[in-house]
């Protein structure tokens, strides 16, 4: 099986990395409910389950900047063009600034920086601050949809599947109870699933520029991550011997956490 060396087109996005994203997403969702129920707060089972879901699928949104990831995919034409122009205006934005960065043409650039993950959480929040149950319906829907496509495998996860995944998920968005004060919050999952999704291609070789547009040894477009020696490959035996499980068991333990709290 061919791996790009930086997109994983058949190794990565459509396989065993878009689990981990996911995973990763709903694992910091799982794991901040935990510690703010140690801290005496009780998350209600709408914010556990519906941010659970929306930070699983929001972990996936970063690689629309490539065609053949599986946000791309999800939509068919329609996400596949929004790719193709995420792509291309992220080429010419990266093109603009100093020459340190690998060439990679668009992808690992502005979608994976703390900027985006910022600011697309706080587009949703006021989506659904001004939009009410309809709009975090939608939001929770798609991102489970999305979550289901990352998590299984290519011969199970069909649109159909996603889709009654997305339907339950809405529906639960409406009929669980979540925090006083409106449907803003749902704009913190979907942050923290994106940067989650960067600081997991922060640990690869590619590396992501986290803090793009602060300069970083005089490049805006810097790339940062893990020391050196502790890199691994997209897709390579570390993440699906250690990641993966290592996900797989903290989100259990959180999920035990409050459950026995």
């Amino acid at each position: 099986m061919l791996f790009l060396p930086w997109s994983g087109v058949e190794g990565g996005w459509s396989g065993v990395m878009g689990r981990s994203h996911a995973l990763s997403g709903a694992v910091a969702w799982l794991g901040g409910c935990a510690a703010a129920a140690a801290w005496g707060a009780r998350p209600t089972a709408g914010t556990v389950v519906v941010g659970a879901a929306v930070a699983a699928g929001a972990a996936l949104l970063p690689d629309i900047d490539h065609p053949g990831s599986v946000v791309a995919r999800s939509m068919g034409p329609v996400t596949r063009l929004i790719a193709r122009g995420a792509a291309a205006g992220a080429a010419a934005l990266r093109q603009s600034s100093c020459g340190c960065c690998p060439d990679r043409g668009g992808h690992r650039a502005v979608t994976h920086t703390l900027v985006f993950a910022v600011a697309a959480g706080a587009v949703v929040s006021l989506l659904c601050w001004l939009g009410g149950d309809l709009a975090a319906a939608a939001v929770a829907g798609l991102a489970a949809a999305l979550a289901t496509r990352g998590m299984l495998r290519r011969r199970t996860r069909g649109t159909f599947g996603a889709a009654v995944v997305g339907l339950l998920v809405g529906a639960m968005a409406t009929a669980l109870p979540g925090p006083g004060g409106g449907w803003w919050w749902l704009g913190v999952p979907l942050g923290l699933g994106c940067l989650v999704h960067s600081l997991g291609d922060a640990l690869t070789h590619a590396r992501v520029p986290l803090l793009w547009p602060i300069r970083v040894h005089g490049c805006r477009w810097a790339a940062l991550g893990m020391w050196g020696p502790l890199r691994f490959r997209t897709g390579s035996v570390v993440e699906v011997a250690l990641v993966v499980p290592t996900l797989l068991v903290a989100g259990g333990f959180s999920t035990w956490l409050l459950i026995a709290g």
